[in-house]
């Protein structure tokens, strides 16, 4: 398989229709606008979904043409990947222009997941560290629907900065196909190269300043990319692709979303309401800039990918030194924001 070439083709298609999806928002007036939960001052066109679906769809179809060897005897999985994704798609783009209800949206994340179980996506066991592989049996079915939907909410909820779920998706992407390979999954790397290129064709776009918003069209086919390729990667009795790599790789989205649904419930509010208390919105308040803030949020995934990946080699000293390391950030981190609350902005007492 030529990865080098689908990357290229993909990085291609990206960098063509986002600039189409930029003019088309712009000429039928279709704006993000600032509000009360949203950190961006000026409107911002918001039709990134559709070039980032457009881009998928493409590359899906160049690469059947030109290498059908890559996608033989995989229809199925095609096609459920395709018609979850576009399912997503239509509500995604429904809600930016006109706000679907919450209900709706979780109903067709449901659906979308379903689908992708239907189409032999299915994760059977859950690894553990102490115990194995601890097998789900007749609970596969619903904990796959489930983990579909956990990841396609986690990479919409960290989509409040420009170019955060973008960049986020892309390091992920790049960590699944390094595993991929290493294994010999070619579906698997890709589904990943191919989420590589797309995305890094939309992230110059994406960046701050933005020029273009992904929606919820685009966050959610996102992450439902991410779901098949996590769950496909779990029906493999192999740790190197498991359910322990994508959950560091997307640990930053992960633990935003967990650390927001006990938030909420704990103060009797619904999980889907809005707030600015996600981790992007502290690292603000305690003097990251906007840029700054992505960037340590792209440095934290790209270490947690390289840990899931070192786990795999069993690289303990390099893996120890990587612990140091992120423990050192984590503690100017933690003093930074106790530093935050002090009166003068002076240190915090011990």
């Amino acid at each position: 398989m030529n990865h080098l070439a689908i990357f290229i083709i993909s990085l291609g298609l990206s960098l063509l229709f986002t600039p189409l999806a930029v003019r088309v928002a712009i000429g039928a007036n279709w704006f993000d606008r600032p509000g009360r939960h949203k950190i961006h001052q000026r409107k911002v066109p918001y039709f990134g979904g559709t070039a980032i679906v457009l881009a998928t769809l493409c590359c899906l179809l160049v690469t059947r043409l030109v290498w059908s060897d890559i996608l033989s005897n995989l229809d199925i999985r095609l096609w459920s990947i395709i018609a979850g994704g576009l399912i997503l798609y239509a509500v995604g783009i429904y809600d930016d222009l006109r706000t679907a209800s919450v209900w709706l949206r979780l109903a067709v994340q449901c659906l979308a997941g379903i689908i992708l179980v239907m189409g032999g996506f299915c994760i059977k066991g859950i690894p553990s560290l102490v115990a194995g592989t601890i097998q789900l049996g007749v609970l596969s079915v619903p904990f796959t629907v489930l983990w579909t939907m956990f990841l396609i909410n986690a990479i919409n909820f960290i989509d409040g900065l420009d170019g955060l779920a973008c960049g986020i998706a892309l390091i992920a992407s790049l960590a699944l196909f390094a595993a991929a390979l290493r294994i010999g999954e070619g579906f698997i790397a890709f589904l990943a190269v191919m989420t590589v290129g797309v995305m890094a064709g939309f992230l110059p776009y994406n960046f701050h300043p933005a020029r273009i918003f992904m929606g919820d069209s685009g966050s959610t086919f996102v992450g439902f990319l991410l779901a098949a390729m996590t769950t496909l990667g779990t029906m493999k009795s192999v740790a190197a692709i498991s359910l322990l790599l994508p959950i560091a790789a997307l640990g930053v989205p992960i633990a935003d979303t967990l650390s927001s649904i006990v938030r909420r419930t704990w103060k009797g509010q619904m999980f889907y309401r809005a707030d600015k208390e996600h981790v992007h919105h502290m690292l603000l308040s305690i003097g990251f800039s906007h840029r700054g803030a992505v960037l340590f949020l792209y440095g934290v995934t790209l270490f947690l990918s390289l840990v899931a990946n070192l786990l795999v080699l069993a690289d303990r000293r390099v893996l120890a030194l990587l612990v140091i390391l992120f423990l050192a950030l984590t503690g100017i981190f933690y003093r930074k924001w106790r530093e935050r609350d002090q009166p003068g902005g002076g240190p915090a007492g011990p």
